[in-house]
């Protein structure tokens, strides 16, 4: 290929802008352009149709409203009218005939007028008439009271045919019945015109009625008032009968949301026992009338559309005087009950423009489609290729660490290039201990915080399930640790702190099977680096291999090196030493015993502190067994501190302090010996608490420090120390985790991280000391 054929995609961003424009922009802006004309004239078309139904529907639900508003008021209008003639013609009439007025007229206008249920006729002194409908269809009922309030008062009823012929006669008493209580009478007198009544129940006939009085005064000077009961239910009955649309209803309401009749006026009287003052919506079962109710009560009387449920009604509400009040007329009717047929034609037209509209876009996207395929297809080749020039990078600088297989050395390059890589939250190192039962952090890095730990040690009882999966040699994959059988366990006890989630493990292999594991949390790129995570895994196996042979030559040597042997102190019972103090190197010079010259400054002294429970003192009933014991323990650590070569031990009571590198310079090897003494006296403690039965109830603290020495009393003298480095490994030893266990300070941790496995416990306040770090001595590495 020629030379002049080449093209560097970096160096042309113009032709990338051009490709872009001719391939993907104007194609897009078209489609784009199509469906937007097409999308505006069908809503156009749609808005339009949908504008011409409504302002249909409202002009017939207006001509129905003037429909019924005219039958109401041709149903109240009897009793109105007919209680103004009543009132002259009763008014102006003779005392002696007026009994005959009222019964001639009332019962004219009750056979020809059904909707009136009775009339009343009732003086100021407590007399009353009613005349009501008989037993059979045109017989009429006549009762009459008279001297109320006295023990002769009672009811006189008559039973009346059409023709005006006496059918029947008897009297009831009238107990404490008056006239005169009622808000018919009483009302009407007070307001001295006509009034209408709010809707009532009449007991006798279970049928909520209304009620026009008028008063008048007679020629005897009395006050009388004649009133008009009207059953609703000859209302309720047309309102019901009205077809509004095709399922439109109408209802009367008084301005307080009381049902005076229409659409279910029978639940609403059931619901309300009868009782026409708690006659009132409910919301429930009537949600688009008691909405409609609403907007006229904030926007007045009027036409307009309320949505309810996700569908639309066309609501109207009318004033209908009644006396001096009003009541309201609310009808409401879906709003495609009278534009079913326009709004059918609407949505016609507009599922056909979604339709060419979703076909364009649907060609459209596919040339999209066609187009950013092959800029994905360069795009991945691209990304591959920074991946593999990436990749190659953090390879060369893993390989030219020069401690890489140093195992002295942390190596912290490797967790921190795996997290880079792969992208984790977190990427560690962890080895499977020497007992297979232990798994110890080596490192952990954590990308967004930058900072290295480790130490965590974690045991195959809690991870039973961890150690299994790990232990095929197969590599882990979980999205969710803490919903994986596999992995709760060790979410829980490590990742759960750290609010990571997905979980990615890669066992590093050995010679006879899993030796550790990588893991990275929250890795999004863990698989495709999956192949740099096994060239990591085989450095870190080649790193514990190495660990493993120094750790074991550094014990066969120190197994076979002498003892260092110090000369014997005077013996003195007194000072209660296991191990007196050995020989004393002084300014340089040969070692020596003259406990005079064993007074001053000591800068590097490392002192353990083992604090015994008094549980391990009084645990045994027998004295004898208790002391017997305790000599064991003593033995045993007495050969462990000749075999270490440390300074002196001492029991104090239930502390035993361990002094390793008592000289004026500095011994760097005393607290690599202490160490090793530490956890062969935890493993004899530990056996002999168990074959006595008895808990392993004591902790282990070591420190390294500066200390003051000297003799005190006189006769016989006793070889003290005291001092920071004293005070230290005894908080040490109280401040441990756990029984059993060997905390360490800052200062011990730093001389023996090359050579010992830790967990770190954190920082703590030390008074005195301030803020410091603690570490647990695990074992050796």
């Amino acid at each position: 290929m020629s030379t002049d054929e080449i093209v560097d995609p970096t160096i042309a961003p113009s032709d990338q802008f051009r490709r872009f424009l001719f391939h993907i922009g104007i194609p897009v802006a078209g489609v784009v352009s199509v469906i937007a004309v097409i999308a505006g004239v069908g809503w156009h078309s749609y808005r339009t149709v949908r504008t011409g139904a409504l302002t249909l529907t409202h002009d017939l639900l207006v001509s129905q409203q003037d429909y019924v508003a005219k039958e109401v008021s041709s149903f109240l209008m009897p009793a109105s009218a007919g209680a103004i003639v009543a009132r002259d013609m009763l008014e102006h009439g003779a005392p002696e005939v007026e009994q005959k007025i009222f019964n001639g007229y009332s019962s004219t206008m009750m056979r020809n007028v059904p909707q009136i249920q009775s009339f009343y006729i009732a003086d100021s002194d407590g007399n009353f008439s009613t005349l009501e409908h008989g037993e059979k269809p045109g017989q009429t009922a006549l009762t009459t009271l008279h001297d109320v309030g006295t023990p002769k008062a009672i009811f006189t009823h008559e039973l009346r045919d059409d023709n005006g012929k006496l059918l029947k006669q008897w009297q009831t008493p009238a107990g404490t019945y008056d006239p005169r209580g009622h808000g018919w009478f009483a009302d009407t007198v007070k307001a001295g015109q006509e009034v209408w009544t709010r809707p009532y129940m009449v007991e006798v006939t279970k049928q909520v009625t209304i009620t026009a009085a008028v008063p008048y005064k007679g020629s005897d000077d009395k006050t009388y008032v004649y009133a008009i009961n009207m059953s609703l239910n000859h209302l309720n009955n047309f309102l019901n009968s009205l077809k509004i649309g095709e399922s439109g209803t109408a209802i009367l309401l008084d301005q307080d949301e009381h049902v005076v009749a229409g659409h279910g006026m029978q639940e609403t009287q059931a619901k309300a026992h009868g009782d026409p003052s708690r006659m009132t919506l409910d919301p429930e079962k009537f949600p688009v009338m008691t909405k409609a109710f609403d907007e006229y009560r904030v926007h007045g009387y009027g036409a307009r559309t309320v949505k309810v449920k996700g569908r639309r009604y066309v609501t109207i509400t009318a004033n209908l005087p009644v006396g001096k009040d009003s009541w309201v007329l609310l009808m409401v009717a879906p709003e495609d009950d009278f534009s079913r047929f326009a709004m059918a034609d609407g949505r016609q037209n507009l599922l056909f423009f979604i339709l060419v509209v979703t076909m364009a876009l649907g060609f459209g996207l596919l040339l999209f489609l066609q187009a950013r395929r092959g800029d994905r297809l360069r795009n991945q080749i691209s990304q591959a290729r920074a991946v593999a020039n990436y990749e190659s990078h953090a390879l060369q600088s893993v390989a030219t660490y020069p401690e890489l297989f140093n195992p002295e050395d942390n190596a912290l390059v490797l967790t921190e290039t795996l997290a880079d890589q792969s992208h984790a939250r977190r990427a560690a190192i962890w080895r499977i201990l020497h007992d297979g039962h232990t798994l110890m952090c080596i490192d952990s890095y954590d990308r967004q915080q930058d900072v290295h730990s480790g130490g965590f040690e974690m045991s195959t009882t809690d991870l039973k399930s961890f150690f299994d999966a790990v232990s095929h040699g197969d590599a882990l994959v979980v999205t969710d640790a803490s919903t994986d059988d596999r992995t709760t366990a060790f979410y829980r006890v490590y990742m759960r702190a750290f609010g990571s989630k997905s979980l990615f493990c890669n066992p590093i292999l050995g010679s006879s099977g899993p030796v550790g594991v990588i893991t990275l949390e929250d890795a999004p790129r863990a698989e495709m680096v999956y192949h740099f995570v096994d060239m990591i895994t085989g450095v870190a196996a080649a790193r514990f291999s190495a660990q493993h042979y120094t750790a074991v030559a550094a014990a066969r040597e120190e197994l076979e090196s002498e003892p260092p042997q110090g000369s014997e102190g005077p013996e003195d019972t007194s000072q209660g030493f296991l191990l007196a103090p050995g020989a004393l190197s002084i300014n340089g010079q040969p070692g020596t015993t003259d406990l005079s010259q064993m007074e001053g400054f000591y800068p590097a002294v490392t002192i353990m502190v083992i604090s015994l429970s008094d549980m391990i003192m009084t645990a045994q009933n027998d004295p004898a067994a208790n002391i017997k014991l305790i000599d064991e323990m003593a033995i045993a650590l007495q050969d462990i501190a000749h075999q270490c070569g440390l300074y002196s031990i001492r029991m104090l009571g239930h502390r035993v302090v361990c002094v390793a590198g008592c000289s004026r310079t500095p011994d760097k090897t005393a607290v690599f010996h202490m160490a090793n003494a530490a956890l062969m006296m935890r493993e004899n403690v530990l056996a002999m608490l168990s074959k006595a039965d008895l808990d392993p109830v004591f902790r282990i603290g070591i420190d390294v420090g500066p200390v003051f020495g000297g003799m005190l009393g006189k006769n016989p003298q006793a070889f003290n120390l005291w001092g920071d480095a004293m005070g230290m490994a005894e908080m040490m030893a109280q401040g441990a985790p756990d029984v059993g266990t060997i905390q360490v300070s800052e200062n011990v941790y730093q001389r023996l991280r090359q050579y010992f496995l830790f967990r770190e416990r954190g920082r703590f306040f030390i008074p005195g000391m301030g803020l410091t770090r603690t570490y647990v001595l695990a074992g050796r590495r």
